[in-house]
């Protein structure tokens, strides 16, 4: 794939997003709902990074049939334009509550800093961002093996 290109869901992804949870890892799952047709492909091999995933997701997604081709990049104007759904905001606000008050269990005490830089997280790039942040204190305080596991709780709330 084209890294300029924007991929958009299927119907097979939109019908697999509506139903139960449990078809797809909840980190891939993830990535699938960032896909928008806005995210260029180089923009979503950093959400798929920052979920701990590889370079072959989008592929993977693509050979099941759950993004199609990509298309051309929307111009900028339209970009600009365009406004997050309120349940999109919801989902996003949704997972940043619930990474925060993961971060306070898995940090207890240590997390001020994280906590007060989460006040400006406002967009999905800016909560990848911060949880990555995040994810890396977790490493450095508990080991590779939690912050694994707090960004998989965090990717399953999201979704």
């Amino acid at each position: 794939m084209n890294d300029t290109y924007c991929p958009t869901k299927t119907d097979r992804a939109r019908a697999l997003l509506a139903a139960p949870r449990r078809t797809l890892p909840p980190a891939l799952r993830m990535l699938l709902i960032s896909v928008d047709g806005r995210r260029n492909v180089a923009a979503l091999h950093e959400v798929a990074r920052s979920l701990g995933l590889g370079r072959d997701a989008l592929e993977r997604l693509q050979g099941e049939g759950l993004i199609g081709a990509a298309q051309a990049p929307l111009p900028a104007a339209v970009l600009r334009s365009a406004t997050a759904p309120d349940d999109e905001l919801r989902r996003l606000m949704r997972a940043k509550m619930f990474a925060l008050d993961l971060v306070g269990r898995m940090l207890a005490g240590r997390d001020a800093e994280l906590r007060d830089s989460a006040r400006e997280v406002d967009s999905e790039s800016r909560l990848l961002a911060w949880l990555d942040e995040a994810a890396t204190r977790i490493a450095a305080t508990a080991g590779e093996e939690r912050a694994q596991f707090f960004r998989q709780r965090v990717a399953e709330a999201a979704g």
